[in-house]
Formats: structure tokens, sequence, C-alpha cells
């Protein structure tokens, strides 16, 4: 193997490192802030391998294969510019660039398919579609920082439309040049933005949904600053004046058309999800707040309890003196207060019988029928904040639900436990069949016209139960809907 093969297959190898960090990149921005509701595993990575199969292993193919049977044209490929090794090809140099470019669309065609493939794997809703998005996204991505790169080679260079030419024509020395310039580089900023994007937000669940026109702004960017760069590049005989500009120029394009975007988007990201956590957290805050009043009135209800006994020996000195009558009304009244004050929900969970309980007040006010059934023995080993966020979000969606029907209004729970987990499902009237499948989308699905702040509660409630490896399933009827969470029980 010569030192120019093994440079080669060298820079073919930092081109797959480069392409699979670019397609987990495009994978954990479609994660964080696209809303798509992605799970990377081990098996996606060593998927991802196989682009090294495809272009290290394949190249080395290529060029056997070629030594071997058709040993004129092997060498008429590896030295494009040697015109004897081109005529005793019996090719022309046109040729030479179609087989070139053949060879690399067969290549590429095959490494977007693997990106495909993983990409199905990667996606737990609407696989396709959103594969198909993906591979789109990455290829537009790959193709974007490749430009941005080429612009910044053919500027220092001098800015000269010649540059351009040769690297359209594949010349070996000006593809050689540019490779080194640009794998490096583009590999540095594929591993910052790996370690950003997996660490500070998938690792950490930091889930936004950039908004349309932030997108929109965002594309618009991209193609803008994709174009005018080559507007000059269509002007010959510039001035030495014009070289030193374009200097100049090569050290602006990667940050303008780089690092820009990705604080821009960085920035509007954090700024909303703060909003978004702020509301979230408000919300949680009021809740909270009103349990643990209600909290405080269990407390004064069971001290109430505790005098019972003083009644009681009231009544029986009633009774000692012959005052039948005055005991048994005293009881009576002592026997209806002893029943109000008695907790009609029990569910086993303290946290949860205090959110049930604010539920069903709520659920009286509006004429919705509510029952109970079963007990989550022993707790359901969840956080207090995450009992709360999982089933007020849920109780709350159903009483939503059930308050739009026109009639036979109700709103059922019910628990189960099996051998590992806790099966809680509450059920409610509805008034039509819904999308349980975009209901789960993780860019959030709602009725309401607050979209901006809405839309987030299924999908803190799938957060939220994942934390606990549990499960969540949703189904939908015509006239009902379910949602059944499943909670592993904690095993003594």
């Amino acid at each position: 193997m010569t030192s120019k093969e093994i440079i080669e297959y060298l820079t073919m190898a930092g081109s797959s490192i480069v392409f699979i960090l670019s397609l987990f990149i495009v994978m954990l921005v479609a994660a964080c802030f696209l809303g798509r509701y992605i799970v990377i595993t081990k098996k996606l990575f060593i998927a991802s391998l196989g682009i090294f199969a495809i272009q290290v292993l394949g190249l080395i193919i290529f060029n056997v294969a070629m030594a071997k049977i058709n040993p004129a044209l092997y060498q008429a490929l590896d030295n494009p510019g040697n015109a004897e090794l081109v005529a005793a090809a019996g090719i022309s140099a046109d040729e030479i660039v179609l087989i070139q470019y053949a060879y690399a669309l067969i290549q590429n065609g095959a490494v977007f398919l693997l990106a495909f493939v993983i990409y199905l794997m990667a996606n737990k809703e609407k696989k396709v579609l959103r594969a198909i998005e993906a591979t789109v996204c990455l290829y537009i991505y790959y193709w974007y920082v490749n430009t941005m790169f080429q612009y910044a080679y053919i500027y220092l260079k001098g800015g000269k439309a010649e540059t351009l030419l040769l690297l359209s024509a594949l010349d070996e020395t000006e593809t050689w040049q540019l490779n080194f310039f640009s794998i490096p580089i583009f590999l540095i900023i594929n591993i910052v933005l790996f370690l950003i994007l997996y660490f500070r937000y998938y690792k950490k669940k930091k889930f936004y949904v950039i908004k349309i026109s932030h997108r929109i702004l965002f594309v618009v960017w991209l193609l803008v600053f994709s174009a005018f760069p080559s507007i000059p590049l269509a002007f010959e005989g510039l001035s030495e004046q014009y070289t030193a500009l374009s200097h100049v120029f090569a050290v602006i394009i990667p940050i303008l058309g780089g690092i820009v975007p990705v604080l821009l988007v960085m920035t509007v990201t954090e700024k909303s999800l703060q909003e978004k956590n702020q509301y979230q957290e408000t919300y949680l805050q009021a809740e909270l707040e009103y349990i643990e009043q209600y909290k405080r009135t269990q407390t004064e209800t069971r001290a109430f309890r505790h005098d019972i006994i003083n009644n009681l020996s009231l009544a029986s000195m009633m009774l000692d003196e012959g005052k039948t009558e005055e005991a048994g009304q005293h009881l009576k009244d002592l026997l209806g207060d002893v029943r109000a004050l008695s907790p009609a929900i029990i569910t086993g969970d303290e946290m949860l019988d205090c959110i049930v309980s604010m539920k069903s007040d709520k659920m009286k006010e509006l004429g919705i029928k509510f029952t109970l059934d079963g007990v989550a023995d022993g707790g359901l080993n969840m956080k207090p904040i995450d009992v709360c966020s999982v089933f007020a979000n849920a109780l709350d969606n159903a009483i939503e639900a059930a308050s739009k029907c026109t009639e036979n209004l109700w709103v059922d729970m019910n628990i189960k436990r099996t051998a590992k987990f806790f099966v809680i499902r509450i059920s409610n009237s509805a008034m039509q069949k819904v999308d349980v499948e975009k209901l789960f989308m993780t860019s959030g699905y709602t009725s309401k016209a607050d979209t901006e702040h809405h839309g987030f509660g299924l999908r803190n409630i799938r957060n939220s139960v994942e934390e606990y490896d549990g499960l969540v399933k949703a189904e939908s009827t015509d006239d009902e809907f379910a949602l059944s969470v499943m909670i592993p029980r904690k095993l003594v």
C-alpha cells in the first residue's frame, strides 16, 4: 500500500467520523429543539459504525477490484491529471470525472440510506416520516457546512473562480488540499456540538420546541448565507486589493455562517425553555400549595377526631342521668360530624390522596361523576412533585374532556396491582375519538388557544413516568378516553 493510499484511507476515515457525528447532531437537534420523540441507544452507535464499512472498506474493495480487473483504468482514476495514463486507459478526461462522480454518488447514496435506517430505529413516533425528515436535514447540514468550508478555502486561495472550477472538476490537488483544510476543523466543530447537545440538553432532558417562525428565520438565514459568498466568484480579473479583502472574508465566513446561528438558536431556546419551565413551576407550585393547605385541613380534622372520646363520655353521662333523648340526639350529631370528617379518598399514597381529593371537589362543582376503585398499598414510591406532575395533569385533562360532553359526564380512576407494577387507569367520557399518536407527540398537542404554554402536560407525564422506568398508554373510542400509567412497585 502506497503512502498516497494510506493518506486517502485516513482522510476517508476522518470523513466517516465527521458524518457519524453529523448524523447524531441532527438526531439530538430533532429531540431537543424540534420535539421529536427519539431514544438514543448503544445499538444506534453500533449501527453508525456501518458508515466506516461503506466508506473506508468500500474504497478499499473498489481500489483492489479495479487494480485487478482493469489496471490501466485504475491508474487513470488514481492519476486523473496524467494525460498519458488517461489515454492508455482508452477513455477521456470527462469520462474519468463521470466515473468519479458515479462512485461518489453510489457511496453517498449507501451512506444516507444507512442514516435513514438509523433514524428509523431512533424515532418512536411516525418513524418513516421522521426518518425522511431527519435524513433530509442531515443532507442539508452536511451540504451547508461543506459549502462554508469550500467558500472559506476558495477565498483563502485568493477568491479566484478558477479554484471553484477545479474543485467542481474533482481536481486531485485542490481536492486533497480542501480535505486537509476542512476535515480537521469540521471534526472539532462536530465534537463540540455533539458534547453540548448531548450533555447539556439531551442527558438533562431539556426539551423545547422552537417556534415555526424561528425555524423559518433560521432556514432563511442559512439559504441567504449559502448563496451570497458565491457572488464575487462570478467576477474575474479582480484587483490585489480584493485578494486582501478575500482573506478577511475567509475568516468571517465560518463565524457568520456557523457560530452565529448556533449561538442564536441556543440563546432563543434557553430563554424560551426558562419561560416554559417558569410557567410549569408556577403551576406545580400552586398545586402543591393547595395540597399543603389540604393536608393542614386533614391534620386539623384528625385532631378533631381525638375529641370524639370526650363527646362519647358526655353521651354516656347523659344516659346515666336518664337523658335518653338528649344522648341520642347528641350521638346522631356526632355521627354526622365524624362521617363528614372521614377521608372520602383513599388511594394508598398520601400525595395522590391529596391530588385526587382536590380534583374530586372540582368535579363535583362541574357536575362530573367520579368513581375511584383500588388502592396502591405501600405508596407509589415517587417524588411528590412527580406524583403531582403526572396525576394532576392526567386528571385535569380528564376533567377538561369530560366537561365538554353535553351529557353523561364522568371520570373513573382504577388502581390495580400486578407482580411488578401499579397500573393506574384514568378514563373519562369524551365527545369524539382523538388521535392518540398525535396526542403523545413531544411537540405538544392541545385544544387550548394558548398553544405557547399548553400542550406540554402529556409530554411531562411521559417524561416523569419514564424517569421511574414506567410506561404510559392511551386508548380512545368515540365516547371514551383512557390513560394508563404503569409505575414499578417497590419490591421488598
